[in-house]
């Protein structure tokens, strides 16, 4: 099961706003010898078709256990060569995960991507007998599209059925919105509240906002693009 399933707001007649790529390895193959290199390979090539948002993409401004020393280091690095840094990041957490994510929201840039693993990169890792799992996530239409334009054959839905229970306890639907963008629930309903009082006040711009709670998000998936826009709605109710 996908942490992307359970996101709101996405609307049919209103597509192209965003498209998630995830992917995967299970967990046996970690140590599959070569795949951790195919994982790398992969993560650039996502890296290189210009995501909104990614992986590791906040990982050189807020600190991270698993860097130890090399925070340090990471934080300079990005200060004089960001888009080296970016790279470096992508291909260190590729070689460790066993999941690498991205969004985009322009739908031409999924397309190409798509187009690029379905190259050389799939035909060796076939060869080799890596099972990296691509999923695509988002509004059907959008990935009926991006596969139509690729080529390739969809296999397998992941469709959610929405929360059942005292649903009546759930946050407002706009702010569930913002607070399903991360599919750890690293986006608290409380600081959504917080941010649009802010917001209302002018103590900072809906990006602003945005930027603010797509940070604990370290899967890369909040849609910054979106939550402005949603950040712009409610500050006006």
């Amino acid at each position: 099961m996908s942490h992307t399933s359970q996101r709101r707001g996405l609307d049919p007649s209103r597509p192209g706003k965003e498209m998630i790529v995830l992917a995967m390895i299970p967990g046996r193959y970690k140590e599959k010898g070569g795949i951790r290199t195919a994982m790398s390979e992969l993560a650039l090539k996502m890296l290189a078709h210009r995501p909104h948002n990614w992986l590791t993409r906040n990982f050189a401004e807020i600190t991270i256990p698993q860097l130890g020393a090399a925070q340090g280091l990471v934080g300079w690095l990005n200060k004089y060569w960001p888009e080296t840094t970016r790279r470096l990041l992508m291909r260190l957490v590729a070689q460790r995960s066993t999941v690498v994510t991205a969004i985009y929201t322009e739908p031409q840039n999924t397309v190409n991507l798509v187009k690029e693993i379905k190259g050389e990169w799939l035909t060796t890792n076939q060869q080799e007998g890596y099972p990296i799992s691509i999923v695509l996530s988002g509004l059907f239409d959008d990935i009926h599209q991006c596969c139509r334009d690729t080529g390739v054959r969809e296999h397998t839905y992941l469709h959610s059925l929405g929360s059942f229970g005292r649903t009546g306890s759930l946050p407002a639907e706009d702010e569930l919105e913002l607070i399903t963008m991360c599919g750890h629930g690293l986006i608290a309903p409380s600081r959504v509240q917080h941010l649009v009082e802010k917001v209302r006040k002018r103590e900072i711009t809906p990006m602003g906002a945005a930027e603010d709670i797509t940070k604990p998000c370290v899967c890369g998936i909040a849609n910054r693009k979106r939550a402005e826009e949603i950040f712009g709605r409610l500050s006006e109710i």
